[in-house]
């Protein structure tokens, strides 16, 4: 029989899985500099690095660099602030899933834009026009960011669109002349350079460098947990004919594979959900660029429901088609592009029901990714079915509550 029998997934949502931590930790840390303020004007804030590995070499873990001389008469915004600083680490953590060359704007740590190279004549200003109009709003004031060197068309095309401006802009390299052009251009704009970006763990088996996740509670507490590694390196590494068993002992299988582009978008959208989202939180991405997603929301239902919302009125916005936001997304049928149209979807959990999967069906998603788990898998993978929608499983969860 077709499928591979994952029902005992649902079992790893209440086994325990305790780590190696010993009783008593101590983490040492070493000043690197001073930030202009914290999350807020009123805070002071500075950067820190584990003392563990801040004598290695730039090319041993990943480096961020204040770049604070960005105007020569000492005026401008002086420097990065712990936001900006942030929105950059978050940048980093989403870049580094992707060889190619790749743009992404964040918004409060979300990803807001995203584009990756799908053909090599897609230059770095073709990628960055892509990222810039998945969510023109959102995207203004944002924090920019690449893999691959800013040279100065894309520098150029920042300016292009009146009205719109990047806060921050970061990357491993700039063309020479384009910090002064910025410069020229740009009174309030703040930069950052980042390095060793390769080095930062991401799959499974990869050196941490003694990394850890440390997560802030109230009262001086701390949550202290490994840094995320996801198995799936390659569409390869999903499940793609995930079969579970109903109540009566009744096999329920997704009949379809994705086919190659869909498993590729697939496999984007997954990397997008480990750090530019935060749970619940759904990503749907078309031919390597964002199209929108739905994050931090308390029903997996209402992710969903929001990422389509946003993604018809962002193309509405691009399109020039006037529409009335207290009526949702009337008006859609108008678009000559459907922008869910062949897209796929990636969820960071489980679908508890079916209804997600109804609606992204009805705006033409073809594909979803998604861990599974729930006990009503059998009827969402029956809904998938219904409309000749692959599903393939990673089998593992990325929640990030940030």
């Amino acid at each position: 029989m077709r499928g591979k029998d994952i029902t005992d997934m649902k079992k790893s949502y209440r086994e325990r899985n305790e780590g190696d931590f010993p009783p008593h930790l101590t983490i040492e840390l070493q000043k690197e500099w001073d930030l202009k303020y914290g999350e807020n004007p009123n805070q002071h804030a500075a950067i820190y690095s584990l003392k563990s590995i801040a004598g290695r070499n730039a090319d041993e873990i990943a480096k961020l660099t204040n770049l604070v001389s960005v105007r020569s008469d000492g005026k401008g915004k002086g420097g990065l602030s712990l936001t900006n600083t942030m929105d950059i680490s978050r940048a980093m953590s989403n870049l580094k899933f992707f060889p190619e060359p790749t743009v992404v704007i964040m918004k409060h740590n979300i990803v807001s834009g995203f584009a990756t190279q799908t053909r090599p004549d897609n230059k770095l200003v073709d990628l960055f026009r892509l990222a810039r109009d998945c969510d023109r709003r959102s995207n203004f004031g944002g924090t920019l960011a690449m893999n691959v060197p800013l040279d100065m068309e894309t520098a150029e095309a920042m300016y292009e669109l009146e009205g719109f401006f990047i806060d921050v802009l970061a990357a491993p390299e700039f063309e020479e002349g384009i910090l002064k052009y910025v410069e020229k251009k740009s009174k309030n704009i703040r930069i950052g350079g980042f390095s060793g970006l390769g080095y930062l763990p991401k799959f499974q088996g990869d050196e941490t460098h003694g990394l850890l996740s440390i997560k802030e509670m109230p009262g001086g507490r701390m949550g202290i947990q490994d840094v995320y590694l996801t198995s799936i390196r390659t569409p390869g590494d999903l499940t793609f004919d995930p079969l579970v068993m109903d109540k009566e002992k009744n096999p329920h299988v997704i009949a379809r594979d994705p086919v190659k582009n869909e498993a590729v978008d697939l496999l984007r959208a997954w990397y997008l959900n480990i750090e530019g989202a935060r749970s619940n939180g759904v990503v749907m991405v078309r031919n390597g660029v964002l199209i929108s997603m739905g994050s931090g929301q308390v029903e997996r239902v209402g992710a969903v429901e929001q990422a389509i919302v946003k993604g018809m009125q962002k193309a509405m916005d691009r399109e020039g088609i006037n529409y009335d936001p207290l009526t949702g997304i009337s008006g859609h049928e108008k678009l000559a592009d459907n922008p869910f149209k062949g897209a796929v979807c990636s969820s960071d959990a489980f679908f508890p029901f079916r209804d997600s999967i109804d609606l992204l069906a009805r705006v033409g998603v073809t594909a979803v990714v998604q861990p599974y788990g729930s006990l009503n898998d059998y009827e969402v993978i029956d809904a998938a079915n219904e409309y000749d929608m692959a599903m393939p499983a990673t089998l593992e969860r990325c929640f990030g509550h940030f």
